[in-house]
């Protein structure tokens, strides 16, 4: 076989796919060998999600010139990009297209100067770089390419087969540069991802031939090691990974990593003056969104609660089923049930929102009532639900995934095209049939269950129980929110208004909202939708219930004492917010019950 002296467009995205699908087959052990900078065990699932973006946008997009694929490949990268590491990896792609810049055929020597740009970016995104990381493995790399083409001239197969060689040496040295990881007994995750990218690329370039590709399954036994001179589980000190896009016509990177330095930790930006990747650890994201919008338009809101995603990595021996659901759902905080969730978006105009992350419940109400752009909703992307699965399965048997109905949203559905394209996981969706309370009731018992140590088909067989005996009732206060959402016509609120009277809305047995009564008078709403709940329930059954306010706490918390009061077959009653979800059409001042009658 002739050897490879320059790759061009073509050359490039299939040399790509192939160390692409390397990192994907090494997801797992990637996942199980995060340490740093927190151990909540998704560096795999962030760099396959990233690198995963590239493979979706470039599929039927390849250009026959090198430099106008990397342009495509570093804006896919960005688009996509995840975590620390996957974020530091879209960086790298970025300078390795600018580098590229004006080149219709890399040749060796090129590539090594563009992979030089690319080391230097990704370093340049980190506002405190850290060795022994994905950094100083980039930066070894590239120094040896330059080192071997300033001595002579390389095919492509001699070139990346000594780079690899250097990669391999730098990533075994990671533990003696970063404490962390010499006590976890690993190397840097994100190194090893890298060096996995190299290694099914030099396999392509060696080999060319993408259908005889072998790709490296084997995922070695190994015990990390995390705790502190204790043996307790230690956390980082800020809780969300934050992360969103930002786009403008001249963005101040300097300015921007000022603004945001103080915000938290681990803070990388990733792109060009037009589009920045930021990427930060902090306990308050709806900052970081605030700090942003300064700077540009905002799109891509991202928050994940990495105390969480330790919990379930570190603590999930018993819990070998995940329940899953969106923030349609609402659940109480203090639940202590393993439950994840994918957030419910929302915009006001061109402004863009995450559920529950870039507005706290008040903030969003107070826009209801002021802001005359009324919302619109929209449900997660099969991507949000897809990374999350994919972390999920790396450290669970199992997945249950109920969501808000799909007559009311399309969350179900994208949570259901999501699980198709997972592999090798056991996944259940479920159309929730509730909504708010209500759904939040039928996760919280699906959760309760997985606890008690049920498996997953005992899980599944129950649900269909747990929807039938689950009801949710929401008394609206002022219907012209839900006119404006369109879900009523404009004259069922001028009759009702002259009536002086207020639906009583539940869910029907497809999941759709229909009316289950009405309360007389629009006042003492808290005192009148109490007695209706009471002529709701059996007295010979127990009951567990939920109550929801939309940003009238006060009224919940008169609701909740009522019923307290009244009904003494209630063995748990919680009161929450009520999210966007159900808060864009129910409207301020708005009461919601959730009743879940217990089993015998």
């Amino acid at each position: 076989m002739n050897k490879i002296t320059y790759l061009d467009g073509t050359r490039l995205h299939r040399a790509l796919v192939a160390g692409v699908n390397n990192v994907l087959s090494r997801q797992e052990y990637l996942n199980k060998i995060n340490v740093f900078p927190v151990p909540d065990g998704d560096t795999g699932t962030n760099m396959a999600f990233t690198l995963t973006s590239i493979l979706d946008s470039t599929k039927k997009r390849v250009h026959p010139r090198a430099d106008d694929m990397l342009a495509l490949i570093a804006d896919a990268a960005l688009d996509g990009a995840r975590g620390n590491s996957g974020v530091i990896l879209a960086q790298f792609f970025q300078g390795l297209s600018d580098g590229a810049a004006g080149v219709e055929k890399m040749t060796p020597k090129y590539f090594a100067k563009a992979v030089q740009f690319g080391a230097e970016y990704a370093r340049e995104a980190l506002a405190e770089p850290k060795e022994g990381t994905i950094l100083t493995v980039l930066t070894d790399f590239s120094n040896r390419l330059i080192e071997l083409i300033q001595v002579q001239s390389h095919d492509f197969e001699g070139l990346l087969e000594q780079g690899i060689n250097e990669a391999e040496r730098s990533l075994d040295n990671t533990p003696n540069l970063l404490a962390v990881l010499k006590k976890a007994g690993v190397v840097d995750a994100g190194a090893q991802g890298f060096v996995d990218l190299l290694h099914g690329i030099f396999n392509f370039i060696k080999d060319g031939d993408l259908k005889s590709f072998k790709i490296d399954f084997q995922i070695p036994e190994i015990e990390v090691d995390i705790t502190n001179d204790k043996g307790e589980m230690e956390y980082s000190e800020f809780q969300y990974c934050t992360e969103c896009i930002v786009e403008n016509t001249n963005i101040n990177h300097k300015d921007l990593r000022e603004a945001l330095q103080s915000e938290g930790d681990s803070l990388v930006i990733a792109g060009s003056k037009k589009k920045a990747k930021i990427h930060i650890h902090v306990n308050e994201p709806v900052k970081v969104y605030d700090i942003c919008k300064k700077f540009g338009a905002v799109t891509g809101e991202k928050a994940d609660d990495m105390w969480q995603q330790q919990d379930s990595v570190h603590s999930h021996a018993s819990k070998k089923v995940a329940i899953v659901t969106d923030s349609g759902a609402d659940i109480p905080e203090d639940s202590g049930l393993d439950i994840h969730v994918v957030p419910v978006r929302y915009n006001f105009g061109n402004v863009g929102y995450v559920d529950k992350l870039s507005q706290t419940n008040e903030e969003f109400y107070q826009e209801l009532a002021t802001n005359p752009e009324h919302p619109k909703t929209s449900q997660p992307t099969p991507g949000d639900f897809r990374r999350q699965y994919q972390f999920l399965q790396s450290h669970y048997d199992s997945i249950i995934s109920i969501h808000l109905p799909h007559a009311m949203s399309g969350t179900y559905q994208s949570a259901l095209n999501a699980s198709k394209r997972v592999d090798d996981s056991t996944i259940s969706v479920n159309d929730g049939l509730s909504a708010s309370v209500g759904l939040g009731l039928i996760v919280l018992r699906a959760a309760e269950m997985v606890k008690e140590g049920k498996g997953f088909n005992d899980v599944n067989a129950a649900l269909p129980t747990i929807f039938d005996t689950t009801q949710i009732y929401l008394a609206v206060k002022d219907l012209s929110y839900v006119v404006k959402g369109g879900r009523l016509p404009g004259w069922v609120k001028k009759v009702a208004d002259i009536l002086r009277i207020r639906p009583v809305l539940t869910t029907k047995a497809d999941g759709s909202m229909g009316a289950a009564g009405v309360l007389k008078g629009t006042k003492n709403l808290a005192e009148k939708l109490s007695v209706f709940v009471s002529n709701k329930l059996d007295p010979n059954s127990t009951y567990t219930i939920s109550i929801g306010h939309c940003n009238v706490p006060e009224d919940g918390e008169r609701l909740k004492a009522l019923i307290e009061k009244n009904q003494k077959n209630v063995d748990a009653i919680h009161l929450m917010e009520i999210g966007c979800a159900l808060g864009v059409h129910a409207g301020p001042g708005s009461l919601g019950v959730g009743v879940q009658k217990k089993r015998p």
